[in-house]
């Protein structure tokens, strides 16, 4: 396995879990674009041994996608 420090994705998955994580509350297709999120964060726990970080994008992919699903639910009933 390698070393964590040898691997230079880290940041790069990082910032693109977090821009997915804010876009989830946007988006009217929630549910099908939470799995960003949660497989990013997944390969930090698992690849990058980053479990703090991993674990925070887990959750909060799952809890902004249920959110921005209900957002949206909320703003198609307006329409």
């Amino acid at each position: 396995m390698v070393n964590a420090a040898e691997k230079s994705g880290k940041r790069i998955l990082v910032t693109l879990g977090w821009l997915s994580v804010v876009l989830l509350t946007c988006n009217l297709m929630a549910p099908l674009l939470m799995f960003i999120p949660i497989c990013i964060g997944i390969v930090l726990r698992r690849d990058y041994e980053a479990d703090s970080q991993g674990l925070a994008l887990i959750v909060s992919g799952i809890v902004s996608g249920i959110l921005g699903w209900m957002i949206g639910m909320y703003l198609v009933s307006f329409l």
